[in-house]
């Protein structure tokens, strides 16, 4: 009963060691408000109040200049979302490192109700890997949104 109880604690804790390994290597810090998504198989994935905000990966990025990655996904997006209009584009940093953001509206279908939505997508190439932090909201409370969004993207961090 003692090697079992040995055998399950030394698989528990290669368990808990390969999981971590799956772990990102981003940490952020977020101002009140914003709750975990329990259950999301992203690491960082928040809402507060109808507002979310994530962390990807973008796989389809990977390896690619951030002009190109950039040029990319608004490409994408305007596959996606029939309405698409660009509102902004941005170089920033985020933890020191070359960014870009943009800012588009489109719309969404709930039902059948038709919501305005604008989304701010932060584009960030980390060791060749394409990262974005993206914010989203219904148009009506997403310039309300602006200073968490300026707060997380502040706090961000690579290791």
């Amino acid at each position: 009963m003692k090697k079992l109880s040995l055998i399950l604690c030394g698989l528990l804790v290669l368990f808990t060691l390969a999981a971590q390994q799956k772990k990102s290597g981003i940490s952020v810090s977020l101002p009140e408000g914003w709750a975990k998504v329990e259950g999301s198989v992203l690491e960082h994935q928040y809402l507060k109040n109808g507002a979310s905000f994530m962390i990807k990966e973008e796989t389809a990025l990977n390896g690619k200049s951030l002009n190109d990655a950039v040029a990319m996904a608004k490409q994408q997006i305007g596959k996606y979302f029939k309405d698409y209009k660009l509102l902004k584009e941005e170089k920033i940093t985020v933890d020191g490192k070359d960014a870009k953001s943009i800012t588009y509206n489109y719309s969404a279908q709930a039902g059948k109700i038709t919501l305005k939505m604008t989304m701010h997508t932060v584009y960030v190439m980390v060791n060749g890997k394409c990262q974005t932090l993206s914010f989203g909201s219904t148009t009506s409370q997403f310039n309300s949104l602006m200073p968490d969004i300026q707060y997380i993207i502040k706090n961000v961090k690579f290791r």
